[in-house]
């Protein structure tokens, strides 16, 4: 099984993801708008009229509306699956898009909201038809799908799986949306739109700035939680309230903004996703010790060692690898893996302790990666989480003058 590639085996969920993007409305054909919500405004700027703030909720569709190709039946043999279909309480509540259409080349992302009881092991993944593969596969509860060259109506489909064993994977729950995908004029891509750039400060400490070609003088933020606030400046920051112990693992966040100025109004939208901390009294299920190797060749790859000790009492099952490649824009890339296909285990301590070393080659640092960050899952013999982080290659900052890629640390 080698799912660290798109269009393979089922891949496990990914943490913290950002992305970005705008929104409206996505609507059947001839069907009315709905009523905007309207966000209260504060006392200080009371004399602005609120502004509407909606996103795009795509609607799923009839299993008679969706192409052979992109069944779950179709999706599941081009990936060497066989598919099981399981009775569940899991269920998705709803997808989410930053806009209703996309032009042909352009990102699109999507983000799945949902509900019912978190079964043990079960996973979120996004499956599509693939222009190059049978199917193309990417784990997570957001996907920043990138729209093909060619305009026309194309079909995503999120699931909640279990993986049975073999080639068996457990089908929990289900949706899929189309999604138009335009060839579009001057003006009409995202280059010319409002968008929002995110930065993860801590784990519920977030950053937000306006980027647009147009010039605003207020910025109205919705930051999903309840909370909002209006600013002058294209920029704002938010905590999101800390996670009691035994609430869900993550927990997922729609923030909008309306950009206003005098050539009019915009607005966006972006998701962010906050992961649960682990209760601070808890001992620690695993100790981790990385050691960066000095003097290897770039052409290698850059190589980090790595030692996983567990406590006597313990014992814990390593699962999976995800692994974030971080942009100097602060987008992240995710690919889940079986751990041994990240890690080379060259002594095995017992109760799941390790001595290892991980890579990072060449070919996965292009010149607008600024990190990568590697992150080990796993249960102990309780069931509970315990998860692992290093950085697998941090770069220098970039210098304005060259656009070589920086040198790592």
């Amino acid at each position: 099984m080698s799912p660290g590639s798109r269009g393979r085996r089922l891949l496990l969920a990914s943490g913290v993801l950002l992305v970005i993007g705008l929104t409206w409305v996505l609507l059947k054909d001839g069907e009315p708008p709905p009523a905007a919500p309207v966000i209260a405004v504060p006392a200080h700027v009371a004399e602005l009229p609120p502004a509407p703030i909606v996103h795009a909720l795509l609607r799923p569709l009839a299993p008679d509306r969706v192409p052979p190709a992109a069944t779950g039946a179709a999706l599941s043999a081009a990936l060497n699956e066989e598919r099981v279909e399981l009775s569940s309480t899991a269920r998705i509540e709803g997808i989410d898009a930053d806009r209703p259409w996309v032009c042909a080349g352009e990102q699109l992302t999507l983000s799945a909201r949902t509900g019912g009881e978190v079964e043990p092991g079960m996973v979120q993944r996004w499956v599509w038809p693939g222009s190059e593969t049978g199917a193309e596969l990417q784990p997570g509860a957001r996907l920043p799908w990138r729209a093909p060259a060619t305009a026309g109506r194309y079909f995503v489909r999120f699931q909640l799986c279990k993986d049975l064993g073999g080639r068996r994977v457990g089908v929990l729950a289900e949706q899929v949306v189309g999604i138009d995908v335009r060839a579009c004029g001057a003006g009409e891509g995202q280059a010319d739109a409002l968008r929002i750039e995110v930065s993860q400060r801590g784990n519920e400490d977030f950053s937000f700035r306006a980027v647009s070609p147009k010039p605003a003088t207020t910025y109205r933020w919705d930051f999903g939680d309840g909370s909002s606030t209006v600013t002058t400046e294209p920029g704002a920051t938010h905590v999101y309230a800390a996670q009691a112990p035994g609430e869900p693992d993550v927990r997922s966040f729609k923030v909008s903004l309306s950009a206003r100025g005098a050539e009019g109004e915009q607005t966006a939208t972006t998701f962010v996703q906050v992961r649960g901390q682990p209760p601070s009294d808890a001992p620690p299920g695993a100790r981790l010790k990385v050691e960066r190797v000095t003097g290897r060749a770039a052409s290698e790859g850059w190589r980090s060692e790595v030692r996983v000790d567990v406590p006597e009492d313990g014992n814990v099952a390593w699962e999976r690898v995800e692994r974030l490649t971080v942009g100097w824009d602060d987008q992240v890339d995710v690919r889940t893996s079986g751990w041994r296909e990240v890690i080379t285990v060259e002594e095995d301590l017992g109760r799941g302790g390790f001595r290892g070393y991980v890579t990072v080659l060449p070919s996965d640092v292009r010149p607008e990666v600024k990190q990568v960050i590697d992150f080990l899952h796993g249960r102990d013999a309780t069931g509970k989480d315990v998860s692992l982080s290093w950085s697998a290659y941090k770069a220098e900052p970039l210098r304005p003058s060259s656009s070589e890629r920086p040198p790592p640390k």
